[in-house]
């Protein structure tokens, strides 16, 4: 059974105050993303947002069930506006999504 994952491209605005060199992280990543393609796997991108340097963590994004998808609610506000970029890109790839009520992280 052939495996899909969601990555997120590294994007310029990540902070680099903590973060090791930009080349090398930008060359692991794409080592990563090799990788993960010749196995049996899909890999697919969403398109990093100004802003929201925190997208690279897709495992974060939400839960998937067959064709559903249910959006994190993120209680950070560094991380909130992550929430309807996911949940877009899921619709536009043919999953229902599904919101849980506003209090529930």
């Amino acid at each position: 059974m052939m495996r899909k994952l969601l990555l997120c491209p590294l994007n310029p605005w990540m902070s680099v105050a903590h973060a090791a060199e930009a080349p090398v992280v930008q060359q692991q990543w794409k080592q990563l993303h090799a990788t993960l393609s010749k196995l049996d796997c899909k890999v697919h991108l969403v398109t990093p947002q100004p802003g929201l340097p925190d997208m690279v963590f897709t495992a974060n994004a939400g839960l998937t069930v067959g064709r559903k998808f249910i959006p994190s609610n993120f209680r950070h506000k560094e991380r909130a506006g992550e929430q309807p970029f996911f949940a877009e890109w899921m619709k536009q790839h043919g999953y229902e999504v599904s919101w849980l009520p506003e209090n529930l992280y």
